[in-house]
């Protein structure tokens, strides 16, 4: 067996760090380092005090021998005891630790550890790093009489960790928000808790999405607890109220609106710019499942990429689609805002959106025009399986399926007739979500095949694009909103 001698994370540091800070007016202190896994923490606890002991258990065999391995005898002789044990049962009744270290594990488990042998605990610092459920470890800690003293913070790989230093003290029950968002941080350790509270501000967004797609009973009302959550965390880090001008000018900061077409209809077409807005639907168009999914979901505005009012009107009323959208949104207090024509030229916009669906290479172009390389050798006719399946279409194909293709030209929606500006650019196949018959023959003609994967179906790609754009552009903005991404069918397919 060899040990991986990976060293010591920073996670691992930062727990290590918390536990000698501790102990620096101790002289020859105990350590219990429960569950120590390979051993890295105990190792890095030893060669920085040399006063300083540890019993390093595992209730894992294989781990402790690697820990084994990597605590050489002779350079730490008998500082270092082993026990194969679980939890709290690697203490024997007159060993009195300092310091108990438990890191790497959940949050639920490390707290049924301590609860189960409580009184090997005695007057013993606490060090505790749980992965998961640290909420509800803050909580049963403060039940049993546990506080936390001081809170420290690490990034490994892009992943944010909390570690906590936990002492004996009152056990008076916390509130939500306390166990949620956790002790005060000590002045050199502020920009770390902004982290992680930012890294669990995004978790929660994305399990109140996952939340929401569900629409049943229970998981809106999960959807509706991460929403206390959110706004939580959103006060704890100063973040500012948002309104729907404010959302509109996120939406043109990503698709400027000086870029669309003359035709067309786009930016906030219905509502007040100064409403405060807390949530906000993406969708691809403006229909009644829509407004209700958007009022379920408490968006005070949706942005589409479809507008409406894209041609002249005269009169607003229920006599017709567009103007019971309309009322229905005043009734409602939603607003809309469309990009349209800038959001298919846009840098990350439709067309992008939709070569990285296609799982294309070097994507290059502008305008309404993208080309991109496909990956090897490939058949027309694999090609169009592939697009098949990443569109979930019910496609068209033009064209030989054995002619072999290289570069996938695009442009989403009706653009069948845009073909010829993708071939300028080298493309040898063609997608679109329209084209009509004689633009087909052109195409065929010119040695240009063409797939028609429908006008919904090329375009929705983007609303989960937009949403991400959005809500990232929202974030570095410091702006208290939520952007869901619609799971609303226009055509209700199911």
């Amino acid at each position: 067996m060899q040990h991986p001698k990976k060293g010591i994370d920073q996670r691992l540091r930062a727990a290590a760090d918390l536990v000698l800070k501790t102990l620096a007016d101790k002289e020859a202190p105990l350590v219990a380092d429960v569950g120590c896994d390979h051993g890295y923490l105990t190792a890095y606890l030893l060669r920085q005090r040399m006063d300083l002991s540890v019993i390093a258990s595992d209730i894992s065999g294989p781990s402790l021998a690697k820990a084994r391995m990597l605590l050489d005898p002779g350079i730490y002789g008998s500082r270092v005891k082993f026990r194969e044990a679980d939890g709290l049962d690697a203490l024997e009744e007159a060993e009195k630790p300092d310091c108990i270290v438990m890191a790497g594990m959940g949050g639920r488990l490390i707290l049924e550890m301590l609860t189960r042998r409580q009184e090997r605990i005695g007057d013993a610092l606490l060090v505790l790093q749980a992965n998961t459920d640290i909420p509800l470890l803050r909580s049963g800690l403060a039940q049993m009489g546990i506080r936390v003293r001081e809170e420290a913070y690490a990034e490994v790989k892009g992943r944010q960790y909390v570690i906590l230093l936990c002492e004996k003290g009152e056990g008076q029950p916390l509130t939500e928000g306390e166990a949620l968002l956790g002790a005060k941080a000590a002045e050199g350790a502020l920009e770390g808790r902004r982290r992680y509270l930012t890294a669990l501000l995004q978790k929660k967004r994305e399990e109140q999405r996952l939340a929401s797609a569900g629409r049943s009973a229970k998981s809106l009302q999960k959807a509706a607890e991460c929403e206390t959550q959110i706004r939580m965390i959103e006060e704890e880090l100063g973040m500012k109220a948002c309104t729907v001008k404010d959302v509109c000018e996120m939406v043109g900061r990503i698709a400027p609106y000086d870029t669309a077409e003359e035709w067309d209809n786009v930016g906030l077409l219905v509502g007040r710019g100064g409403a405060p807005v807390h949530a906000v639907l993406i969708a691809l168009d403006l229909t009644e499942a829509v407004i209700r999914e958007a009022k379920e979901l408490g968006c005070g505005a949706v942005v589409t990429h479809h507008p409406l009012m894209f041609h002249a009107v005269r009169r607003v009323t229920d006599e017709n689609r567009e103007g019971e959208m309309i009322l229905r949104l005043a009734e409602q207090g939603i607003a809309h805002i469309a990009a349209h024509t800038n959001l298919d030229k846009a840098q990350g916009g439709v067309n992008d959106a939709l070569m990285a669906a296609a799982g294309v290479r070097n994507v290059r172009g502008e305008g309404l025009i993208r080309v991109g390389d496909l990956e090897g050798r490939m058949s027309f006719g694999e090609l169009s399986e592939r697009l098949k399946a990443a569109l979930g279409a019910q496609i068209r194909t033009y064209g030989s399926p054995e002619k072999i293709v290289h570069v996938l030209g695009c442009c989403s929606g009706a653009g069948g007739s845009e073909y010829r500006k993708a071939m300028a650019l080298g493309a040898d196949c063609f997608l679109t979500g329209e084209i009509r018959q004689h633009e087909a023959l052109d195409a065929l003609h010119d040695g240009c095949p063409v797939i028609e994967a429908g006008h919904y179906e090329t375009e929705r790609p983007v609303c989960a694009a937009l949403c991400d754009a959005l809500q990232k552009e929202a974030d570095t903005l410091q702006y208290k909103v939520t952007f869901f991404c619609s799971g609303v069918d226009p055509f209700e397919r199911g």
